[in-house]
């Protein structure tokens, strides 16, 4: 008499590698895919890492400008000797605040672009590869 199965039993036969390729003829190109898929993330992940610590450098570089602004300001209005001196040294002071702005500004415009272009780069380079092999 035999042993009733019991539910706990693994209803599957063991790893056949052979049967494992036969049913995967391209595993090999599969392997290579993947790891180029990996190695074009880490890519894409350095480059974004990059482009992320040079735009806090030139949020800073920015900001110290700003600030520099504003205190020389501040001790030109200090040493205004009337009310339309002091008008002219403020209208100064927003004209060049304005100005370093937008230059602020084109500038992590021009390297956000910079930054997603080659971020996205590696990956676009990995999916090409991927499309002619399939």
């Amino acid at each position: 008499m035999t042993a009733p199965s019991s539910p706990f039993a693994f209803p599957f036969a063991p790893f056949n590698a052979d049967a494992f390729t036969g049913f995967f003829p391209a595993s090999d190109s599969m392997g290579t895919l993947a790891r180029g898929a990996m190695e074009a993330s880490t890519a894409s992940t350095r480059a974004s890492m990059k482009g992320m610590q040079d735009a806090g450098q030139t949020m800073m570089a920015h900001l110290k400008t700003q600030m520099n602004l504003s205190v020389e300001t501040g001790k030109k209005l200090a040493e205004a000797e009337s009310i339309e001196d002091a008008m002219g040294i403020q209208t100064r002071y927003v004209k060049s605040a304005f100005e370093n702005n937008i230059k602020g500004f084109n500038e992590l415009s021009e390297l956000y672009s910079d930054t997603l272009r080659e971020t996205f780069a590696p990956m676009a380079k990995q999916a090409k590869k991927a499309a002619k092999s399939a």
